[in-house]
Formats: structure tokens, C-alpha cells, sequence
């Protein structure tokens, strides 16, 4: 017998489980090439209410999922029903500190593999809910042989190593066309010379450490005064945040910790088994999820750095916790972080003759890496594919706008206004958009 809404509606409100399903937000049903695009995008769903609920409706007529964000100061929070194999966001984080999840909600997560990072306001992963992993036991058996094997696990630590540090000479080159940091870049390719001469784990991860030393060196000299930022600390430190950029970096890593967590699980690699982060008897940390978060990690610093250039993180986003004294980023300011997050997550990069995201990059990172163990691939490269980084606001374009006169900027077709505006944020310290339009105009004279 099918049941009707009505029915299904006092059966729920008569288990006291569900709101009534009119107050929910009913996700619309897309067509199958819609589905398929917004899969691929990284999409999670952020929640971060009070009194944040996940249930599922598990009867003949209905089997969808049912989201309530919860309460956020003195309003409502966002209701969401999301039917089987069509909900659009690829996780669920939630940083809410009450609410409850259902068993019913457990089984239609498990069987529409979305999984679940339970995130505290630090970016640190309390927990997580994953879709069941694929039993590979090649794969298993292999990485635990190679954990064993020193040569073979210098060479993938090496791979891993080595991304790290020349996306962090990339970043720093990218930086260098704004900013007078020469002296931090060369300090930084002087330490990274010594790489190849890493010939342990240990030593590896010595030369590494003092590139990001000098690496943040250059963020501090870059940076606003107003942020306080010191560098970032090796002995524990970077977690107890005390100022707000390195509360945002935090955040930012967690998030790509929850994308690195994925894609170990897809692959069927075990999480805390790892190459250059050591495994321990005591370890409460996943090191092969550590591991693959290193060639990434610059996606984070970009998206942090940026945003407090382009205004989008202030120090007023920014609070102290009155437990431990560490900052954390207030509500609105992390819902604008983590849209910026997204995006640049989101952004194409061409690899293997198609364009990916770089999520999906991720994901394929750690099936190469699957590959390698199993000796179904003899190379391991971490460094591709690389990101293409530009700015419009490099020291030549700065110089170019400040020695333009006002009959030169006529002849070019640079109204008054628009060139008094481009000579005020040329002497500025802070970063700048210029237009395509107007950079056509500036390269043209």
C-alpha cells in the first residue's frame, strides 16, 4: 500500500522525528547531466547552527535526507530535504556544537556515499563519517611492504617533498611581482637547493622545514601590520592560533585535510600508514592524509592571503575564544572564506589531456599513488599538474600607473576618475584588481 503525504506527515509528526516537510526546503530535481556537473564540483554543504539535525525519512513514499541547520542568533537556520542520488553537495561539514544525527540519516549517507567531517571552529577534524571504503587489499598490503622498505618510502616522500616546495617557490615568485621580497625569495631557493641532497626521511624533512621557515618570512614582510603575523610555529604552536592569519591557515587546512581524507578513502589506502610523517604507537594523526595534504597545501595559502587582500577576511572577522585564548573566525567571515574556498577548489587545471578541478586532482594524486605501491606505475610525480598564477597589480604595472600623465592616460582612453583611482591604489600597499579593459589600455601606450 502506498502511503500518501498526509500519512507520511502524522506518521513522522507521530514519532516526533521530522519537522513537517512544508517547512523544509525541497532541493528541485535536475536533469541527469546537471547532476553529473555539480557532482564533480567540491560542493560541501556547511553547518554550523545551533541545534543542527540530519534525519532521514525512511518509509515507502519517502527516503529522503533532512537537514536543519539550526539556529543562528535570532534567526531561523536553513531547512533542506535532498531526495536519493540527487543531493548536489559532494560532503557535509559541521562545526554546530548541538544537534543530533539519526540512524536512518547514517544508513542513506552510507548508501549515497556522502560523508560527514565533524570540524571544530579551528579547522582541527574531531571526526568523520565516511562512505564504506573499497577493499583493496593489493593496495593495503603494498603500502604497508613500502612503509618498510626506507628506499621506496624516501622516493614517494621525496615526490611529496618536492611538490611542496616548488609550489611554495611559485607562490613566492607570484608574490615577488607585487611586493619586494627578493631577498626572502632568494633566502628560500638557497634552502631548497640542499633538497637533493636529502638522502632519509629525517634529512628530507630538515630541508623542508627551513624552506617554510623563509617561506613565511616572506608572508610576514608581505603582510598587513595589523595582523600580527609572526610565522608559523613548529612545536605544536600553529593550532593554538593567536593571531588571524594564522587562525584562517588553520581553517583552510582542515578543509583540504576533509578533501585529502576523501581521497585516501575512495582509493582504499590506509589513512595512518604513511611516508613522510612519521607513524608512531601513540599517533592520534592519519599521516598518509598529512602526506597528501603537502602538495596542496598552497591552494590554502593562496585562498587566505587573498583573501585578506582583497578584503574579504578583516581583523574584525576575528574574535578570541574565551576558553583557550585562541582566535577563531566569526560566522559571517568564514562563510565568506570558505566561498572563496570553493572557488578556488573549484578552478580548471588541465592534466592528463582533460581539465580538471583540483579536488579532483587530489583524488587522482592518491590513485597514482595506489598505483605506484602496487608497481602498476614505475614514476611518482606530485608536481603536476602546475598552476598558472598571475596578477595585475606586478611592480611594472605600478610603475607604469604612477609616471602616466593625465594627457597620456587621455590619449589611451583613462578617464580622470578612473586614473586618480589607479594612482591611489598603486601606492598602496595592499593588492588591486585591473580590469582586462584597462590593462589592454596600459599595455597599449
Amino acid at each position: 500500500m502506498q502511503w500518501s503525504r498526509k500519512r507520511f506527515v502524522r506518521f513522522a509528526e507521530d514519532l516526533g522525528e521530522v519537522t513537517h516537510p512544508s517547512k523544509f526546503r525541497r532541493v528541485a530535481r535536475k536533469p541527469c547531466d546537471d547532476l553529473r556537473q555539480e557532482a564533480s564540483r567540491m560542493n560541501p554543504l556547511h553547518l554550523s547552527g545551533w541545534g543542527c539535525e540530519i534525519q532521514a525519512a525512511h518509509t515507502r513514499a519517502h527516503a529522503e535526507l533532512m537537514i536543519t541547520d539550526g539556529r543562528r542568533d535570532n534567526c531561523n537556520g536553513e531547512r533542506y530535504l535532498f531526495p536519493p542520488r540527487q543531493c548536489p553537495h559532494d560532503s557535509i561539514i559541521v562545526e554546530a556544537k548541538t544537534g543530533h544525527i539519526s540512524l536512518t540519516a547514517l544508513r542513506w549517507l552510507s548508501a549515497n556515499n556522502l560523508p560527514v567531517f565533524i570540524m571544530n571552529y579551528d579547522g582541527s577534524i574531531i571526526s568523520s563519517i565516511l562512505p564504506p571504503q573499497p577493499v583493496k587489499a593489493d593496495v593495503r598490503i603494498a603500502q604497508i611492504k613500502t612503509a618498510s622498505d626506507p628506499k621506496k618510502s624516501l622516493t614517494i616522500a621525496k615526490a611529496l617533498f618536492q611538490a611542496k616546495i616548488t609550489r611554495s617557490l611559485q607562490i613566492l615568485d607570484w608574490l615577488a611581482e607585487a611586493y619586494d621580497i627578493e631577498a626572502e625569495l632568494q633566502a628560500t631557493k638557497h634552502e631548497a637547493m640542499s633538497f637533493n641532497e636529502g638522502t632519509t626521511v629525517p634529512r628530507l624533512r630538515t630541508v623542508e622545514g627551513r624552506v617554510a621557515l623563509r617561506y613565511w618570512q616572506a608572508f610576514r614582510k608581505v603582510l598587513p601590520l595589523e595582523l600580527n603575523f609572526q610565522g608559523r610555529g613548529y612545536d605544536g604552536r600553529n593550532r593554538n592560533a593567536t593571531d588571524p592569519f594564522n587562525a584562517a591557515l588553520n581553517y583552510g587546512y582542515g578543509f583540504l585535510q576533509c578533501e585529502c581524507r576523501k581521497a585516501v578513502n575512495s582509493v582504499g589506502l590506509e589513512s595512518s600508514i604513511g611516508f613522510s610523517h612519521t607513524t608512531t604507537e601513540w599517533q592520534t594523526k592519519e599521516s598518509l592524509v598529512l602526506d597528501l595534504e603537502e602538495p596542496f597545501r598552497w591552494l590554502v595559502d593562496l585562498c587566505v592571503i587573498q583573501a585578506f587582500q582583497d578584503s574579504a577576511l578583516n581583523v574584525s572577522d576575528f574574535a578570541w575564544d574565551r576558553d583557550d585564548y585562541r582566535y577563531r573566525i566569526e560566522t559571517e567571515g568564514r562563510r565568506r572564506f570558505l566561498s572563496i574556498l570553493r572557488e578556488t577548489f573549484n578552478s580548471g587545471i588541465r592534466y592528463g589531456g582533460q581539465v580538471l578541478k583540483w579536488d579532483t586532482v587530489i583524488e587522482e594524486k592518491a590513485n597514482e599513488l595506489g598505483r605506484f605501491l602496487t608497481g602498476r606505475s614505475s614514476t611518482l610525480d606530485f608536481c603536476e599538474p602546475a598552476p598558472v598564477l598571475t596578477r595585475s597589480d606586478n611592480k611594472v604595472t605600478r610603475e607604469r600607473i604612477l609616471s602616466l600623465s593625465q594627457s597620456e592616460a587621455e590619449k589611451l582612453g583613462i578617464g580622470k576618475s578612473t586614473l586618480h583611482y589607479l594612482r591611489e591604489k598603486a601606492r598602496e600597499h595592499s593588492s588591486f584588481k585591473l580590469y582586462e579593459p584597462v590593462k589592454r589600455k596600459l599595455l597599449k601606450g
